[in-house]
């Protein structure tokens, strides 16, 4: 599966606030200095632009599947990591203040698909436990009506094309590896 740059960008655009926005400073993978960035929170999906009102954004960090932790440094204050299971790289980032850090963190860690699954499950079993079934109206929008004509609903959507972006990946490393990728331009830093 190949993401379409457009559309991605597009979402960076779009009239309707974002999640969470500000500044926050996010560490070089090139050396060990933090870049001040400006921030935008949209779904999953992390933005980072130079400055505030930038056309078009540096990259954007995909949220799903990773965690979000505090870094206690006395050298490095109001710092966090934004890292994945599958061991890719970490995000290290820092806030200008301890408000500011918790707010992104909170941010953060509840911006994944997981986390809405989880949180999900959570209430359907506070119904059960209760004795009560959960709403009919939520229960449509917990189980789409496309599953019901044959078509995988929004987990087996995220799951299939997950696993097709494992394996674009590790194509598309393969091919940087050998120089037949480009290495300027890449819009999406999974790792």
């Amino acid at each position: 599966m190949k993401l379409h740059e457009t559309g991605v960008l597009g979402y960076s655009r779009v009239a309707v606030p974002p999640d969470r926005q500000g500044r926050l400073y996010k560490k070089s993978e090139r050396s060990s200095t933090y870049q001040r960035r400006w921030c935008e929170l949209r779904g999953n999906l992390l933005f980072y632009w130079e400055r505030q009102g930038d056309r078009e954004p540096l990259g954007l960090i995909l949220l799903e599947g990773c965690t979000v932790e505090l870094q206690e440094s006395a050298t490095e204050p109001f710092t966090f990591e934004i890292s994945y299971r599958s061991g890719h790289r970490a995000y290290k980032m820092a806030a200008e203040d301890q408000a500011s850090m918790e707010g992104w963190v909170r941010a953060l860690s509840t911006a994944s698909f997981d986390y809405l699954r989880a949180l999900v499950t959570e209430l359907e079993g506070q119904y059960r436990a209760n004795g009560v079934a959960p709403p009919k109206e939520w229960a449509v929008q917990h189980r789409p009506v496309v599953s019901a004509v044959g078509l995988p609903d929004f987990e087996g959507l995220h799951q299939q094309f997950g696993k097709e972006i494992v394996k674009l990946r590790a194509k598309w490393k393969e091919a940087r590896a050998e120089g037949t990728q480009p290495t300027q331009g890449d819009l999406i830093d999974l790792g």
